[in-house]
């Protein structure tokens, strides 16, 4: 069994300790944020019906800063100039 070890061993060692401390120390912390927490994380899903939803009001807000009405964006691609859905162009590249 070999007890003398070079100086890059040591280093390199050392180093590996660090980083997996500062990694669970992280996962502590974390862990610890979210035992802090009464209510349950939010899922995706829920974080993305949220920031559509606050994207929707964003719209809204600025539909009646500009004086015109607000109408719902179903998909699909859109004119740039007017905003308006391009059913045309599609329909002629099927």
């Amino acid at each position: 069994m070999r007890t003398t070890y070079t100086a890059d061993e040591v280093h390199a060692l050392l180093y590996a300790a660090y980083i997996r401390g500062r990694y669970d120390a992280d996962i502590n912390e974390l862990r610890g944020t979210w035992a802090e927490h009464d209510e349950p994380r939010a899922t995706r899903e829920q974080r993305v019906a949220q920031r559509l939803a606050e994207m929707d009001d964003a719209a809204r807000v600025r539909a009646a800063r500009e004086g015109r009405p607000y109408r719902l964006y179903t998909g699909g691609p859109v004119d740039w100039e007017t905003g308006r859905p391009i059913c045309n162009h599609l329909r002629s590249a099927a």
